[in-house]
């Protein structure tokens, strides 16, 4: 993961990119490289690499206040009334943040201006990078803190040479300039009760300070913070106050469909299978397609060696509508048509049986008299290519029977 320091001055054009303080560290945190170079340069050289960054310590404030509510959305809601008195500034100009609850039951909020963090994400943003979060520089100290009064230590941070890290128990950390170090801190023990007057200083000598017993406890004591503890802290997985909140959470920190990858990927793979085997069939049946095409084409010139083929199906749809109206003309269809037509008409009698083929009819019928018959005789002789034959005809009790062959075109 890398981890940049922002500029304290953020959206000042140079002619040259500005070099950024930054640090490499591996999966557990420790250190591995560190350098200066332009955001610009850190993309093309760790193109695969996570970026966090830190917003420095002089632009942005870090306080502790209490606020008498239990969930953090309703803290958020409330910390602008809470700091109100505290700010000197509109704000709408002003970048709030609430943080974890610290052990004294106060909430720890940072403040920066909202155009320190449009131009640092601007920065970032035409780099190409994607910040995963951006810290307050001073939180990365908040564990590094005594049991009683203050510790007083210069800056673990390189190129803060002029800077004094100050921790406590009941204020954030606090990066101070060295030539305000002095008066400051007497501001800040006047503040405090009695027993909690106490001033572990590394590094520092309270002649130079202009400290004395009288103002506080004075100790000379070990170094709580490190660089290597600060940079551990800002590489954990998730940080309370993340300043990439509110306005500023979309676009820069991670997109949550990341962790929806290895899902995207498997159903990619599945997508892609699909498609090739529906390729594998589209190919499987074009071939198919071609084949029968090449089939029916065959059939066609053996079947109808001397058209012309224009559409196969086209023609043998033709060829056989012209072979069923033939067949409608001459056929047995035709012939029984005519012969019901004319037995059928006004129901003198009754057909018992009739056996048929494509060019003769014989019909047995059952009939009241001889005149019937006659009369049906008749008929069928008057009609256009029609004949008839009396195959025979018994009388009884139930009228006349007759058997009758009728032909087209002729006996």
């Amino acid at each position: 993961m890398l981890i940049v320091l922002l500029p304290d001055f953020p959206g000042i054009e140079t002619l040259e990119p500005t070099r950024l303080q930054w640090w490499r560290t591996g999966r557990d945190g420790t250190l591995e490289e560190s350098g200066q170079d332009p955001l610009t340069q850190l993309r093309s050289r760790f193109p695969a690499e996570r970026l966090r960054a830190l917003a420095p310590a002089t632009a942005v404030n870090l306080y502790r206040v209490a606020i008498p509510v239990r969930r953090t959305a309703a803290a958020r809601a409330a910390l602008p009334y809470a700091l109100e008195d505290q700010l000197g500034q509109e704000l709408e100009e002003l970048h709030l943040v609430v943080g974890p609850r610290r052990g004294d039951g106060r909430f720890a909020a940072a403040v920066t201006e909202q155009r320190h963090m449009q131009a640092w994400l601007e920065e970032c943003q035409d780099a190409g990078w994607r910040l995963e979060a951006l810290l307050p520089q001073a939180s990365l100290h908040d564990e590094a803190a005594p049991e009683v009064g203050l510790h007083v230590q210069p800056s673990p941070w390189p190129d803060d040479v002029d800077q004094a890290l100050v921790t406590s128990t009941d204020q954030e950390p606090v990066l101070i300039e060295t030539s305000m170090l002095g008066f400051w801190l007497k501001q800040r023990v006047a503040q405090l009760d009695e027993e909690q007057r106490v001033l572990h200083l590394h590094g520092f000598q309270p002649a130079d300070l202009g400290l004395t017993e009288g103002n506080a406890e004075l100790r000379q004591t070990e170094p709580l913070a490190t660089l290597e503890a600060a940079l551990k802290r800002a590489q954990q997985p998730a940080r309370a106050l993340n300043l990439l909140v509110g306005p500023y959470t979309n676009g820069m920190a991670t997109p949550p469909w990341r962790k929806l990858r290895p899902v995207m990927i498997a159903a990619g793979v599945l997508l892609a299978a699909l498609v090739g085997q529906l390729v594998l069939e589209g190919m499987a049946l074009s071939g198919e397609r071609e084949r029968l095409r090449t089939e029916i084409d065959l059939l066609f010139d053996r079947t109808l060696p001397k058209s012309r083929r224009v559409d196969p199906v086209t023609q043998f749809q033709q060829a056989l509508a012209g072979g069923d109206v033939q067949a409608g003309e001459n056929g047995t269809g035709s012939l029984l048509y005519d012969v019901l037509a004319v037995v059928g008409e006004g129901e003198p009698g009754r057909i018992r049986q009739f056996r048929a083929t494509p060019t003769e009819i014989e019909l047995e019928l059952q009939l009241p008299s001889f005149a019937e018959l006659e009369g049906i005789r008749a008929k069928l002789a008057a009609g256009p290519g029609l004949s008839e034959t009396l195959q025979g005809a018994d009388s009884g009790t139930d009228g006349v029977t007759a058997r009758l062959r009728v032909q087209r075109g002729g006996s």
